[in-house]
């Protein structure tokens, strides 16, 4: 009987290309296919106050609840829970919580530190909300705004990636007091009169093209606040962003809570 032999050089070579096939793939979230629920980021971008030089004024540490119970670890301005982004606190992950579908209460919450008796309670509620879940959906509610001005918006992310070669985005404007914003990767405008809490339409840009990102005003030829460098995360191939401009305008590039673009990640 013959044998059939196969070098063992086309071996290695098989193996190669599996392996390369693997690298290029999307990473999925651990928290994927969970039939029935609904998947949740927590955008954590509410601009207090903090600086690192003396006398030092430290970004507060924050803690998510829903329906009472602890779900996050402690993250700062500005953090997508969980997950994280670019220019962002957080991982390179696109990972969301699972939650049961309807009414959710969602405070975000100081906890005590320091006293063991109290330790697990809340120093200070920032916020409390009620907001209704929607079941089989990839959300993410973004907290922007202080004090008793505290408010959210709610966007409805891409379940699926979009075609290699590609990456997906959205735009939503955080800033309270910014008017409606401009959106440019370079000097292309991509997203257009975005006002207060408003979400833009899906865009596609070309995986692998970098650029800067930058806001302005509406119509204006100047730019709002820091350029985000554009860099070859923020194109990556089959990605799925949430653009989203944060902070409060008329401060100072020095005051970290001046006009800033950051990315989240959805997929």
């Amino acid at each position: 009987m013959n044998k059939l032999k196969i070098p063992f050089t086309a071996i290695i070579i098989v193996i190669a290309l599996i392996i390369a096939c693997k690298k290029n793939e999307l990473r999925q979230s651990p928290f994927d296919g969970i039939d029935g629920k609904a998947m949740v980021k927590i955008n954590y971008s509410c601009p207090y106050f903090s600086k690192t030089t003396a006398p030092v004024i430290p970004n507060r540490q924050v803690w998510i609840r829903i329906n009472g119970n602890i779900v996050s670890s402690p993250i700062t301005y500005s953090t997508p829970y969980p997950g994280g982004g670019l220019n962002t606190g957080g991982n390179s992950f696109a990972d969301y919580l699972s939650a049961n579908p309807g009414m959710n209460t969602i405070s975000l919450v100081m906890l005590y530190v320091g006293d063991s008796t109290k330790r697990g309670k809340d120093s200070v509620v920032l916020h409390t909300t009620e907001v209704d879940l929607k079941a089989d959906t990839y959300q993410t509610i973004h907290f922007t705004d202080t004090a008793s001005r505290i408010q959210n918006v709610i966007t409805y992310d891409p379940y699926d990636k979009p075609d290699s070669g590609w990456a997906l985005y959205k735009f939503v404007n955080l800033i309270p007091n910014s008017g409606p914003l401009d959106l440019y990767w370079g000097t292309t405008k991509i997203a257009s009169n975005i006002a207060f809490k408003q979400v833009s339409d899906t865009f596609r840009l070309q995986a692998g093209i970098i650029a800067n990102w930058s806001l302005r005003k509406k119509d204006s030829t100047t730019t709002l606040g820091s350029v985000y460098t554009g860099n070859a995360s923020s194109v990556a191939n089959q990605r799925v962003f949430t653009v989203y401009a944060r902070g409060y305008d008329s401060l100072p590039s020095t005051d970290v809570r001046n006009p800033r673009v950051s990315l989240l990640y959805n997929r």
